[in-house]
């Protein structure tokens, strides 16, 4: 269905209830206003046969005839005419009822209207008895009546267009939202593309323009998804590669500079065994052997960082338990080394599959190294367990300076802003965040999920 029909046949049924509804109430209003002219016609026809009654009727009869007008005229309902009767001494016997205050909205009424005539608008009916009684009857114009049928008229005429106005609003409100309703399913899927989830999709739409834009949206998520799924693998060989290279590099070290160290050590005890008495020269052999020895024990440094130990890559899955305690060690029997670090392990963590346990290891590295070099901090606490959705959590917290800003900081260096690619690469999702916040040092709490179904772990 086009959604232009479909507006346009909303909008005709509505326009022609409300139609009806304006139709059926001006139908009421005329039979209101006739109801009215016929009261006031009969009031009038009524006032006029009591008047001609005064002249003709009998003496006992004068005073019945007379009530009967005067009840005429206090019921006020002679429309647009007022009525005084008097005697042949002047004595007024009826008199027209007293003005009514006019309210705010009255005055400001007849203020707009044009002014009165100055000439008096009446007509006098002298009635003559046989007896010698006289009657003097006045039929004076009532524009105060006039007034509140123009302002009565001019409400309803203004209730009739405003109730219009509303009702027409509400009916294309609704016949709106009854055609945007289809928007939903749109904006719901637009919010999961805000938040990268591509999976999601558009069902079918009643409306043709509608349902177009969702294929093309689930068209447009497909090929995000296929670009992100490329990304993430690229990324993961990319972070393979690293390791490759780092291995490389690792091994090189180990082969070419270990090997020199090595012989370097050796030939430095070997002087030391021949220099006899020269102590300037023994002084400088010591020296030497304590830089050979510093020299190899910080290419051993590089190499545990190159390349964990004992990761038994190609004889069973990576031991990250050994992984992350010999990490910890590390840091702490560094010189000058104060802060308290604690490891928390859930065993049912492991086996984790190689990538993923290198990735939990590098993102555990470039952790405690933010934290101990750049934040320093007194506590660092690392751990790793199952949520109660298994999924595999890693967080690490520390009681350091904090982040100032983190937007800055993920697009400063290779340390925040890896472990996001880490984590996003292995489907995970990673929260960053102050460990206490508002206090002077606020820490930073790391926290990372990732679904224990990609990673690839063995379990039984």
């Amino acid at each position: 269905m086009d959604m232009s029909r479909f507006l346009m046949g909303r909008i005709a049924a509505v326009s022609a209830a409300i139609f009806c509804a304006a139709l059926v109430f001006a139908l009421w209003r005329a039979q209101f206003d006739v109801a009215l002219e016929e009261r006031g016609a009969s009031d009038v026809a009524r006032a006029f046969e009591h008047l001609s009654a005064l002249q003709d009727a009998p003496a006992e009869r004068i005073d019945t005839h007379i009530a009967a007008l005067r009840e005429i005229v206090a019921s006020d309902r002679m429309r647009h005419l007022q009525l005084r009767l008097a005697d042949a001494t002047g004595r007024e016997l009826i008199a027209p009822p007293e003005a009514v205050p006019l309210s705010w909205l009255e005055r400001s009424f007849v203020a707009l209207l044009p002014p009165e005539s100055a000439q008096t608008s009446a007509a006098t009916w002298v009635i003559r008895r046989d007896e010698g009684v006289r009657f003097v009857a006045t039929f004076m114009l009532n524009p105060a009546s006039e007034q509140d049928e123009a302002l009565d008229d001019t409400l309803g005429l203004l209730g009739t267009l405003f109730g219009y106005g509303v009702l027409t609003l509400i009916a294309v409100f609704w016949a709106l939202r009854r055609a945007l309703a289809p928007l939903q399913p749109i904006h719901v899927a637009i919010g999961h593309y805000r938040d990268a989830d591509y999976a999601w999709r558009v069902p079918a739409l009643p409306m043709r323009e509608l349902d177009a834009v969702g294929q093309a949206l689930n068209h447009m998520a497909g090929a995000l998804d296929q670009a992100q799924e490329a990304r993430r693998t690229l990324s993961l060989k990319l972070l393979g590669v690293q390791e490759e290279e780092r291995t490389y590099i690792a091994r090189e070290l180990h082969d070419e500079l270990g090997q020199v160290l090595t012989a370097m050590r050796a030939d430095v005890a070997w002087l030391q065994r021949r220099v006899d008495g020269d102590a300037d020269v023994e002084e400088v052999m010591r020296g030497l052997a304590t830089s050979c020895g510093r020299l190899q024990e910080g290419v051993r440094d590089l190499l545990d960082r190159l390349r964990p130990q004992d990761t038994g890559v190609g004889d069973g899955p990576v031991p990250l338990r050994a992984l992350l305690d010999r990490l910890m060690q590390s840091w702490r029997e560094r010189p000058g080394q104060q802060a308290e670090l604690t490891l928390s392990f859930d065993e049912r963590v492991e086996p984790v599959a190689d990538d993923l346990a290198l990735t939990l290891y590098r993102m555990t590295q470039e952790a405690l190294t933010n934290a101990m070099r750049y934040a320093g901090a007194r506590r660092v606490a690392v751990s790793l367990r199952l949520d109660a959705d298994q999924r595999l959590r890693w967080q690490v917290e520390d009681d350091g300076v904090g982040i100032d800003a983190l937007e800055r900081a993920l697009h400063r260096g290779n340390g925040l802003a890896g472990i996001s690619e880490r984590v996003w690469a292995h489907h995970g999702e990673i929260e960053i965040q102050p460990r206490h916040a508002g206090s002077e040092r606020p820490g930073v709490r790391l926290s990372a999920r990732f679904p224990v179904g990609r990673t690839g772990s063995a379990r039984s």
